[in-house]
C-alpha cells in the first residue's frame, strides 16, 4: 500500500504526451492507457521530477481549491491504480 512517504515514478516503458491541458499515459508492453484531467497531468508531471508523493501531494494542495485530505486521498487512489496497471512503479 501507497503511503505519503512513497516513491513513485513511469517506468520505462511507459509514455506520456500532453494534449492540450490533458495527459495520455500508455505502457507501451501491455496497451494500457489513462487519459488525465489537468489535476491528473500536473500529478505526472511532478512525480518525473523524483519527489515523494507527500511532496507532490503538499506541492499540489497549494495549486487547487480541494481539501489536503481529499486531494492525499484522491492522489493515493490514482497512484494504486495506475501502480495496478503497470503505468507506475516504485522505487
Amino acid at each position: 500500500m501507497l503511503t505519503r512517504h512513497s516513491r513513485v515514478r513511469v517506468p520505462e516503458p511507459v509514455v506520456s504526451r500532453k494534449v492540450g491541458d490533458e495527459t495520455v499515459i500508455l505502457s507501451l508492453e501491455s496497451g494500457m492507457y489513462y487519459g488525465l484531467d489537468p489535476v491528473g497531468s500536473r500529478f505526472i508531471e511532478l512525480l518525473e521530477t523524483g519527489a515523494s508523493l507527500g511532496s507532490v501531494i503538499d506541492r499540489m494542495s497549494g495549486e487547487y481549491a480541494v481539501s489536503d485530505e481529499q486531494l492525499e486521498a484522491d492522489l493515493l487512489k490514482l497512484s494504486e491504480e495506475m501502480l495496478a496497471n503497470g503505468l507506475l512503479e516504485t522505487d
